[in-house]
């Protein structure tokens, strides 16, 4: 078996036919297999992959994370290459034709990535993923300067290298918010070249920011006074501090930078989210999300700024809104601007 591609599944049942179908169209001259993971979804998704049959492989286990279900997808792999795919991203035909002959041809690559586009809801192109700076095979000491965009659905990695290095690190639970792939592609790179194709081989399917940050807010009547609550949003966010701790653990001082730029990170986020509160008409909540991002990063005065308006009474802060630049309104009052988005 040339090929094993590895689908992680959760609650996709809106997306997970067109992501399998689009594994399954490969023009590929060579064999391969389709294994999907199951992440204990709740919705129809497991009825879905029913109906492919035996064209794929399903594997069942409680929810425990993507890392965890990439991890139960190449454990079960009968292919010398593993290629990635979530649930909601889809591939063109020719994406294993185009990228897998690059590692049958390079000994020393480790794994091939390629450009990707992101998608909205209705399938028309957002933006390119891959800026020109960043279309090249990166050398380690530039992806632990800062994040590589190697999209894990771009990814072609040789299996015996995911295996040499544990494959992705369970500490990123499922209420985490990504960066398990940051550190894989790091380990990896330690392992051989990660080259890169140009062609865009891949379809990123994007969320409206604020529609999909709104959606994982606390609803306007969250309990803001409940420590517990506030501390069950606040681990969405550790999956950056888990990033931080694992890179200088495993590289020293070499992963300082892309150490800081995670807990920056999490700064970042919880502005974003502090920004859309406000703009939910929640300053208790907003307030929560300033005070713990200043706790990763105390220097930042517009924080303090943001902080300082969330707490003035209703009327107090419609009055001062009057006064103010539609632009400082905005970003005092939300919803974020993509300057705000964490990156």
């Amino acid at each position: 078996m040339k090929v094993s591609v590895v689908i992680p599944t959760y609650n996709d049942e809106g997306t997970i036919t067109a992501t399998v179908e689009s594994a399954l169209a490969q023009k590929f001259a060579d064999r391969f297999e389709v294994i999907v993971v199951n992440d204990g979804s709740t919705d129809g998704t497991r009825a879905i992959l029913a109906k492919f049959g035996d064209r794929i492989r399903v594997i069942d286990q409680a929810n425990r994370g993507v890392s965890a279900a990439r991890n139960a997808g190449i454990r079960a792999a009968a292919g010398e290459y593993i290629a990635l795919l979530d649930g909601d991203d889809t591939w063109t035909e020719d994406k294993l034709a185009k990228t897998v002959p690059v590692l049958d041809e390079n000994p020393g690559c480790a794994a091939v990535s390629s450009n990707v586009i992101g998608i909205d809801g209705a399938g028309r192109e957002v933006w390119r993923y891959v800026a020109p700076e960043f279309q090249h095979s990166p050398t380690l000491d530039e992806m632990l300067e800062w994040p590589w965009p190697l999209l894990p659905s771009a990814q072609v990695i040789r299996r015996d290298t995911l295996l040499a290095i544990g494959g992705f690190a369970e500490e990123f639970k499922p209420e985490h918010w990504g960066c398990e792939d940051i550190l894989v592609m790091l380990l990896v790179r330690e392992h051989g070249e990660i080259m890169y194709v140009p062609d865009t081989l891949v379809r990123y399917r994007c969320r409206d920011f604020h529609a999909y940050l709104a959606s994982r807010l606390p609803s306007r009547r969250f309990e803001v006074d409940s420590a517990e609550a506030f501390r069950a949003f606040k681990r969405r966010f550790e999956a950056n501090t888990v990033l931080a701790r694992l890179a200088r653990e495993h590289f020293g001082a070499r992963g300082d930078k892309i150490a800081q730029w995670a807990i920056d990170r999490t700064a970042n986020e919880l502005v974003t989210a502090g920004l859309m509160a406000m703009h939910q008409g929640n300053p208790g909540f907003a307030q929560r999300c300033y005070r713990t991002s200043l706790r990763y990063r105390p220097l930042t005065f517009k924080t303090y700024f943001r902080l300082g308006w969330a707490m003035l009474p209703v009327g107090a802060a419609r009055m001062l809104s009057s006064m103010v630049p539609p632009g400082l309104r905005r970003s005092l009052s939300g919803p974020p601007t993509m300057e705000e988005r964490p990156q």
